[in-house]
């Protein structure tokens, strides 16, 4: 069976990573564009062969079984919200919306409509955090008590975007810009795959260093899980030198990734002997999103992506920004 896709947004999410994650899995065919912007509608009738609509009900009440919105973060939920109403299953971009509040109206719609509700969590998928887990699982380091992970560079994204809408958007407050907003919704939800304790507490910085002054280009997240672990989150377009994108300290040892692509590094002892060994990061595998989706389509498998595990990691950018509002430790509620 071949379910029939709607892009909402032909940007470069859209372009570089949807469309061609369902091309080389198969069983998505993109029938359908929905985009604001003239120019990128002129794209998905040249590129794509589609039909291209301006407004979202038309586009909704075409033929489509799945829509997948690539959209700015501020409109998601908004959309989302539409979808489903309307009865189509849904896949939205991280982050399904900016507020907890608005990611439990999402998913009580969802279930009451039936329909499958995703959120294209990449990053679980990323070959250095699938290797990171399974090293932890693997039992090498013992109880893990400390876990850090960054996700830091220097440079501005005010280029990244389609030059036909807004390059910049994600400097800017009213289209949900911000990094804890985007890259920190991948390391909060690679932090929370990993430690299966509740968070309990979070203390946030968030700062607008260089390349914005409505939104931040900067934080630093401390997380205290049930149990006594905590996380140190750090994600930066600030950062001309880099710190380890992992670092773990357990009861039996200590794993070290200096950078996402470069082996990982385990010391330990074993039977009295101190040792250190390396390990190659496995390939990353986007496609495994889509592979799964599939399936979860067609009632043979339950989602990689949980929405338990959505409303989590929304919990926690929640309190995460009340914390660097208020400047003082958070608890997190759910």
């Amino acid at each position: 069976m071949e379910f029939k896709v709607g892009i909402c947004g032909l940007g470069r999410s859209a372009q570089e990573f949807h469309i061609p994650l369902m091309k080389k899995v198969g069983n998505f065919q993109v029938v359908a564009v929905c985009d604001t912007i003239p120019a990128r509608r002129r794209v998905a009738d040249k590129n794509y062969h589609t039909i291209a609509f301006s407004d979202y009900k038309h586009f909704l009440d075409s033929d489509i079984d799945l829509v997948v919105i690539a959209t700015p973060s501020s409109s998601h939920f908004r959309i989302a919200k539409m979808v489903l109403e309307e009865g189509k299953h849904c896949v939205v971009e991280k982050p399904i919306a900016l507020t907890l509040k608005e990611v439990d109206y999402l998913i009580r719609l969802a279930h009451k409509k039936r329909v499958v509700l995703s959120v294209f969590q990449s990053r679980r998928f990323d070959g250095d955090f699938l290797t990171v887990k399974k090293l932890l699982e693997g039992d090498l380091v013992g109880e893990p008590f400390t876990v850090e992970s960054r996700a830091t560079s220097y440079g501005s994204l005010k280029n990244y975007g389609v030059k036909e809408f807004n390059p910049a958007w994600r400097y800017k407050k009213a289209y949900g810009g911000g990094i804890l907003y985007d890259f920190g919704s991948h390391i909060i939800d690679q932090m929370l795959c990993l430690v299966k304790e509740q968070p309990v507490s979070v203390f946030c910085d968030m700062k607008s260093v260089l390349w914005s002054r409505e939104v931040d280009d900067y934080f630093k997240l401390l997380i205290r899980f049930r149990g006594g672990i905590t996380a140190h989150l750090e994600a930066s377009q600030v950062s001309r030198y880099n710190l380890p994108r992992w670092y773990v300290l357990g009861t039996k040892g200590a794993l070290l990734s200096e950078n996402g692509g470069h082996p990982i590094k385990v010391r330990t002892r074993i039977k009295g002997e101190e040792f250190e060994r390396t390990y190659q990061v496995e390939p990353s595998c986007w496609e495994r999103y889509y592979e799964n989706l599939y399936d979860v389509l067609m009632h043979r498998a339950h989602p990689i992506i949980k929405l338990e595990e959505v409303r989590k990691s929304a919990a926690v950018i929640d309190a995460a920004r009340l914390s660097a509002h208020n400047k003082r430790e958070q608890k997190v509620r759910y």
